[in-house]
């Protein structure tokens, strides 16, 4: 029998394949396993996964059987880990006695080993975690605020934490607004237009009241002259963590959209540059100006989302247009998908400068497409990735192992490289899923149409390593 590696599993768990990773699982023998503390714990993490995709009794059977293999796995290994886990599963698969027994097991735990937890944070959580199941929300809440205070920056562990409890909250009938307070502060997207001056007083004054009032901790976005550089300049001077997404090669970008508009806004790019916590180029080399920044923009839209999501946060957009304008595409895309968009007004001063930036050409613009793994020829080309999902997901169900290119090109026509790209990603997609890059899960991201969109790795070709994405 061929025995699947757990890391592997796990890694198909990630991507969104809860009933493939279970199969997997079983196959090679890991649900038989009572002595390994690895194994128990991936059976408890996949029969969670499960059940949050059932409901009624059958999901109460399953937390309750993933509750079983976490406390096998603490008992193996004494740890607090998947012990307060067991705890949580026990509550959730209707065994609330069983839930206050292992969460006094926990705090036994922590009292005579207090360095059992993996990191001060955790050991707060957890004790916090154990408190809340015993029905003590006050120390419960006491507990957590000391977690915080000790990792005040460790925002994905805030995350988990906050699901965790939301979780324990509803099955226990309780407000779980008290949970806010302590939420990764927001993402957000900014934009604006180019034809600016160096300094705007009535802008800046707007830029620094939308801040004071909403508080961002995390900024995606270009850094184009005008509005996107004093938009970002105000945003880190507050302490945000600033994310910068170019379309074009840095020389390319500078030449097209800063020098133009006057000598004076290049150094602040560069200072901004130097500042920024991350930078990706998406690397167009192609003339057409106009979808390289709709594709951009969307994909930092993405990022700004999913950043969100994993923090168990929230993302708002923030866009500067001129007086009497309407905001550009892809912000009026995010508001009308129910999103927070913060507009603001401001006097333009013409185009700023001759700008040099190329128009499309041959029909090129942000399309989708699909690609077979048995077929080198496209599928079929789509004008919204939203329409290419719908058209993938049924095939994918069925078998159909598909690779999903959201990029700039033409109709009918897309770039040899394109397909190539394509198709490698299509031949190892898995039943039900659809494998992308990046570019297609930012956009898949913003489009809000598919159940799951996750990271699982990098694909190795002869062009280069593709981050891999799977959406089911």
């Amino acid at each position: 029998m061929h025995t699947t590696p757990l890391h592997q599993i796990l890694t198909l768990a990630r991507a969104g394949n809860p009933a493939r990773a279970w199969s997997l699982f079983r196959a090679s023998g890991w649900d038989a396993r009572t002595d390994d503390p690895k194994a128990l714990t991936l059976k408890g993490r996949l029969l969670k996964d499960q059940g949050k995709l059932t409901s009624g009794a059958e999901r109460v059977r399953l937390y309750g059987d993933a509750a079983a293999a976490y406390a096998a796995a603490g008992a193996l290994e004494h740890r607090s880990y998947p012990l307060i886990n067991a705890a949580t599963l026990a509550l959730l698969g209707g065994q609330p006695e069983r839930a206050a027994q292992l969460a006094r097991q926990v705090l036994e735990m922590l009292e005579s080993n207090p360095d059992e937890a993996e990191t001060a944070y955790w050991r707060a959580a957890t004790r916090s975690e154990a408190l809340l199941l015993l029905g003590k929300p006050a120390e419960a809440r006491a507990a957590l605020r000391d977690a915080m205070a000790k990792a005040p920056k460790a925002w994905e562990d805030h995350a988990a934490t906050l699901g965790q409890f939301a979780l324990i909250a509803a099955q226990q009938g309780e407000d779980s607004s008290w949970l806010d307070q302590h939420r990764p502060p927001v993402s957000l997207h900014f934009s604006g237009i180019i034809g600016l001056p160096e300094t705007d007083s009535s802008l800046s004054s707007d830029i620094t009241d939308m801040i004071a009032r909403e508080r961002p901790g995390f900024a995606y976005g270009a850094l184009a002259a005008g509005a996107d550089i004093l938009l970002a300049e105000a945003l880190v001077e507050s302490g945000c963590e600033l994310h910068i997404v170019l379309p074009f090669d840095l020389e390319r970008f500078k030449r097209l959209s800063l020098e133009p508009y006057g000598a004076y806004w290049l150094p602040r790019f560069d200072r901004l540059m130097e500042q920024a916590a991350s930078i990706e180029n998406l690397g167009h080399d192609d003339p057409a100006f106009a979808p390289a920044i709709n594709l951009t923009a969307r994909y930092a839209m993405g990022r700004a989302l999913r950043n969100a999501a994993n923090l168990q946060s929230s993302a708002k957009a923030v866009t500067v247009i001129g007086k009497g304008e309407q905001p550009c595409p892809q912000s009026a895309a995010w508001q009308a998908a129910g999103r927070a968009l913060i507009v603001i007004e401001a006097e333009r001063t013409g185009d700023g400068g001759s700008s040099s930036a190329p128009e499309a050409k041959d029909g090129q613009a942000l399309r989708a497409v699909l690609v077979d793994a048995n077929d080198d020829a496209p599928s079929e080309m789509f004008e919204t990735i939203q329409a290419a999902y719908e058209t993938a997901l049924p095939l994918a169900n069925r078998g159909q192992k598909l690779g999903l290119i959201y990029d700039i090109m033409a109709a009918d026509n897309p770039p040899a490289r394109l397909l190539a790209q394509g198709k490698a990603l299509a031949e190892v997609s898995e039943v039900g899923t659809i494998m992308t890059d990046a570019k297609g899960a930012m956009g898949m991201t913003l489009a809000n149409c598919a159940k799951s969109i996750e990271e699982i790795g990098e694909l190795k070709t002869a062009a280069g390593a593709i981050p891999l994405w799977s959406i089911s």
